[in-house]
């Protein structure tokens, strides 16, 4: 295939690099409200405010979207199923780390189906659609995004079934991507590439390169997206962490830090924001009633008393408007 004046379509586009990069930034930008909050140099409120909360969606479709369109011009010359695997157990790996590392820090809020295992799982459903006709994929994109909408049930609230995106209760975690309706960006992003590749190729945009050293910085950034998402929250969170040694500034404690975890990611898995603050309200009045206030923002605790606090958690939840 070749661009405008015969010149060969490059293998990479440095526009969509650049878009990735963009996309790092944005999800840096988001998960430095949660660590400024948590640090207690920004209000607790502000990675759960609804500006907030669009702007991660945002964040996550645009990831979710451009893995949809690498994979078309990966494969616009035909499927190449040693490299899709390749990528493919790549993403697993990553993901499989970021569900370990998350287990080691919050093992309450565990990632086990974060955006990471998302894109993992998109792509494994984009793999036949890869050479089927562009409609298939748009068709595909836009019944997962529809199908939580329609086809909701307390059947697939088991954990064996609800990373499906289609059971009434959402799971406690620090990132929650289900397949649907996040894999329909990618389905998304592949069929809206595939059916305007010929256009896409035949444009000027096809090889341009930035010149500016900022334009050069997301480009790469872009290129190594992988590796930046699993190293920049430890590094922001190291950075917040020294800065509030650094100027004496006290990180939360006790039940304003349980609080100012629990009501982000209480929103963040899907709840109302008035209706997160009452249930975390409520955990750690009955946990300090209980004499488990010290176990909220404790990792190392019995099984007892985890037990006990799963069932503070479950009565909360159930009586929140």
């Amino acid at each position: 295939m070749t661009s405008r004046g015969g010149e060969a379509a490059p293998r990479r586009i440095a526009a969509i690099d650049v878009a990735r990069g963009l996309a790092l930034i944005g999800m840096a930008v988001y998960h430095l409200s949660w660590d400024l909050a948590y640090f207690g140099l920004a209000p607790a409120a502000l990675p759960f405010s609804p500006g907030m909360r669009i702007f991660s969606h945002i964040v996550a479709s645009s990831f979710l979207g451009l893995a949809g369109v690498s994979l078309a011009i990966a494969h616009r010359f035909g499927t190449r199923w040693r490299a899709f695997f390749l990528r493919l157990l790549k993403i697993a790996a990553a993901a499989a780390l970021v569900t370990l590392g998350s287990y080691f820090a919050a093992p309450d809020e565990t990632i086990w189906f974060g955006i990471l295992h998302c894109i993992a799982a998109a792509s494994l459903l984009a793999a036949p659609l890869l050479r089927a006709p562009p409609w298939a994929a748009l068709l595909a994109g836009a019944a997962a995004i529809a199908a939580p909408r329609v086809v909701q049930s307390a059947v697939f609230n088991p954990p064996v079934l609800l990373w499906l995106g289609l059971g009434t209760e959402p799971p406690s975690t620090l990132d929650w991507r289900p397949l649907l309706p996040w894999a329909g960006a990618t389905l998304m992003g592949l069929g809206l590439t595939r059916l305007f590749l010929p256009q896409l190729f035949s444009r000027p945009l096809a090889l341009w390169r930035p010149r500016a050293s900022p334009g050069r910085a997301l480009a790469s950034a872009g290129r190594h997206s992988l590796i930046i998402y699993l190293v920049h929250q430890p590094i922001l969170f190291g950075l917040i962490y020294a800065l509030t040694q650094l100027t004496g500034v006290a990180a939360l404690q006790g039940r304003d830090r349980y609080i100012a975890t629990c009501r982000p990611a209480c929103v963040e898995a899907g709840g109302e924001p008035e209706a997160c603050k009452t249930a975390c309200e409520c955990v750690t009045a009955r946990a300090e009633n209980a004499g488990l206030a010290a176990s909220l923002t404790s990792h190392a605790i019995s099984q007892a008393d985890r037990a006990r606090l799963s069932e503070i958690v479950k009565s909360c939840g159930s009586e929140s408007p």
